[in-house]
């Protein structure tokens, strides 16, 4: 279904760029066209989930393409992704409580049968265990169906949100650790506290092509999920402006990987991959960390702006690999681009500890500075803020 291809996404870009407009917001909850039966989005996500494209340089595109007023909820659609990031910047130990408790759950769920019959495509409801198949073998669902989905396991199969959660990032291609948690999240009613989603018989029948057996029984009015935890607002370490440095060393994550083209910087050494042992927050399946891969030697190799540029990767043997690249290049510094919650966190930490005498610039850049400076709350005040951040692009 997908390419794990630089060029490829570039293709089906310019090509989704036409519909963009009006087509998206006809058409973007169907699961597929109902003449057609083709996909209704744009199925750009697990390129953007690894900045393979960017959301500025999408957002650029289509505001030039269609202009903001007719293609508002496909802008919208792209701000979602880089609210979500922000907010959880902000309260982080979100993210590490999930981790922990999904870690705890896999444990002393790992032998039940119900959650067996989950994964496993084995529930007494035969369009989840569609999906289920659809997700494993083609790591994609449409979004309206992930929050079907999330609403069935958490209400109707009576199953921990954070093992969904989980089981979604193992297999998604664009399984984003802000998106994805904060949507599961709000689906059980804990993140927009005492409001949850409920999929119902009528709006799924509607929007796809499926059709309810009789036996198949969903709980329609199940009460929010409770958290009783609040979670403080912390600032975020902003240091440097990307457009304000001279970077002649960097370290590419594999969650940034189109950086140094989206900023211009045609001269540098640079290092990009990913450390498969420590690329560990799930477990991630062979087609995602394939994807990746694929997604990083493509861009590198098949782009004419990296033609000229000295571009290191590694993933089987990532940190001995890195460690030659220091000693050969005689490397003192390093710049580091800033990385949201997820694995490179941690991989940031354990390379900078393993370097004490390197000096480490972390930069941002400025799309995420312009956006998350309105993340601290709900999306509809950062909704408000839409114009001055697109003015700022």
């Amino acid at each position: 279904m997908f390419k794990s291809s630089i060029s490829e996404a570039e293709k089906n870009f310019i090509s989704y760029l036409p519909k963009t407009g009006l087509y998206y917001e006809r058409n973007r909850n169907y699961s597929l066209d109902v003449q057609t039966k083709e996909n209704t989005t744009s199925l750009l996500s697990p390129y953007i989930r690894y900045r393979a494209i960017s959301e500025e340089t999408i957002l650029k595109k289509v505001i030039e393409y269609s202009g903001t007023k007719k293609a508002e909820k496909y802008i919208q659609e792209i701000f979602w992704r880089t609210y979500w990031k922000g907010w959880l910047e902000h309260k982080s130990d979100v993210y590490l409580d999930y981790i922990n408790e999904k870690n705890k759950l896999l444990e002393e769920f790992k032998n039940k049968k119900y959650y067996l019959n989950a994964i496993n495509a084995n529930t007494n409801l035969s369009f989840f265990n569609e999906w289920i198949r659809d997700l494993k073998e083609n790591g994609y669902l449409h979004n309206h169906i992930r929050m079907w989905f999330a609403s069935i396991w958490i209400f109707t199969l009576k199953l921990p949100w954070q093992l969904g959660a989980d089981f979604f990032m193992q297999n998604l291609l664009d399984g984003d650790p802000a998106s994805n948690t904060l949507s599961w999240r709000w689906s059980a009613g804990i993140q927009t506290k005492g409001k949850n989603y409920l999929a119902r018989k009528n709006n799924i029948e509607k929007y796809s092509n499926i059709k309810l057996k009789p036996n198949e029984i969903l709980e329609e009015d199940a009460v929010p999920l409770i958290e009783n935890k609040d979670y403080k607002i912390s600032n975020l370490e902003i240091s440097n402006i990307s457009n304000n440095l001279d970077i002649l060393n960097i370290i590419i994550p594999s969650d940034e990987i189109n950086i140094l083209k989206d900023l211009k910087i045609k001269k540098c050494n640079a290092f990009g991959g990913y450390p498969k042992e420590d690329y560990n927050d799930h477990n991630f399946s062979k087609k995602i960390l394939h994807h990746i891969k694929n997604l990083v030697l493509s861009c590198y190799r098949d782009d004419d702006f990296y033609k000229n540029i000295d571009i290191e990767t590694s993933f089987d043997n990532y940190y001995s690999d890195l460690d030659k690249w220091i000693v050969k290049k005689n490397i003192k510094i390093i710049h580091l681009p800033y990385v949201t919650q997820g694995n490179w966190k941690k991989i940031y930490k354990k390379i900078i500890k393993k370097y004490p005498s390197i000096n480490f610039i972390t930069f941002n850049r400025n799309y995420d500075i312009n956006s998350w400076i309105y993340s601290k709350k709900g999306y509809f005040k950062f909704k408000q803020n839409i114009p001055e951040i697109i003015k700022n692009l």
